[in-house]
């Protein structure tokens, strides 16, 4: 007989393809890339006229002031984990995020290493979609929802919702990693290569494909700049948001330095603006690519990210490596 856990999680295939069928039909597709999608929120009240200097510099400049619509608040009660991870996805993207819990992402692939995977989202403007991730959490319980419009606008909101929950609900983690839902990641390398289990944690620790480059200004592109919004001619170095790992004590000084600092769209660079500020320099790692590689057993053994993966990718990569790991190069 089905267990209760199998019969829902039948359930919700179904009621997701259903959802997609029904959403790619009559219904227009809804596309956020090339918007400026505007966070559910209040408008703050205008300054008070005899508001002081001194108010008026200690105001916070991004407040953050979202709820949680879905929250796992528990999830790490009664142990510390050594690794969190973060996955930014979207709300169509099950195929790719049930890929990930059954393969990279299954937070019970290693004994003796206690991990936590978590995925986020913000809300989407079909309340359909809405429901059906509401359902797919009361099954798995491992994801994270604020009230801010889910876009390609709002990514860096996205990015402090996992910074602001990490150091809420699990701030004795050792180490968080942050990555898309599209990322194939080497958890054998990430985990006993280059953190290292048996070591002490490291503190103000950060590292990825670190990036040192410069606003672009071309309107057409996807990384627009607009010199009002950054007029420097050179980002700090920053990591591809594509996956990068830091320390845990990292996520609530990011997220507190967001607080009085002006709000970018492009998530990457924005979280190296903080880390400037907290100077906190990026470490670079090759084994960190934010391009798509092809397959072979070595090379994938070498490297902790690749990126453009598809779920079916990630299932086939991750039972070939398993299945050889005897195997030596």
């Amino acid at each position: 007989m089905p267990s209760k856990v199998s019969c829902l999680y039948l359930l919700t295939v179904v009621c997701w393809a259903s959802a997609l069928w029904y959403l790619s039909g009559s219904r227009p597709s809804t596309s956020y890339v090339g918007q400026i999608a505007i966070p559910i929120r209040k408008v703050p009240p205008k300054l008070a006229k005899n508001a002081t200097l001194s108010n008026i510099r200690t105001r916070s400049l991004n407040p953050h002031n979202f709820r949680y619509l879905i929250n796992e608040p528990a999830k790490c009660k009664g142990f510390d984990p050594f690794l969190v991870i973060l996955i930014s996805t979207t709300h169509k993207e099950f195929d790719a995020r049930q890929a990930i819990r059954e393969t990279w992402g299954d937070e019970s692939a290693f004994s003796d290493t206690r991990i936590v995977t978590l995925f986020l989202l913000g809300q989407n403007l079909d309340p359909v979609l809405n429901q059906m991730v509401k359902q797919e959490s009361q099954i798995f319980h491992d994801i994270v929802v604020e009230d801010f419009v889910d876009s390609y606008h709002n990514l860096t909101l996205k990015t402090l919702m996992g910074m602001r929950w990490v150091a809420s609900f699990c701030p004795k983690a050792h180490y968080v990693m942050k990555t898309d839902s599209d990322i194939y990641v080497n958890m054998d390398n990430l985990i006993f290569n280059l953190l290292k289990p048996s070591t002490k944690p490291r503190r103000r620790y950060f590292t990825g494909y670190v990036i040192n480059g410069g606003p672009i200004r071309d309107m057409r592109s996807k990384w627009y700049m607009p010199r009002d919004l950054y007029p420097e001619s050179k980002y700090p170095p920053f990591c591809s948001g594509t996956g990068y790992v830091f320390s845990a004590d990292v996520a609530e000084l990011i997220y507190n330095t967001s607080l009085h600092t002006r709000l970018l769209h492009l998530e990457d660079v924005y979280v190296g603006l903080c880390l400037r500020k907290l100077g906190i320099h990026p470490f670079q790692n090759s084994g960190f690519n934010h391009w798509k590689m092809a397959y072979s057993l070595c090379r994938y053994r070498r490297v902790v990210t690749v990126h453009q993966i598809s779920p079916e990718e990630m299932h086939r990569i991750w039972n070939d490596m398993s299945s050889k790991k005897h195997l030596k190069c």
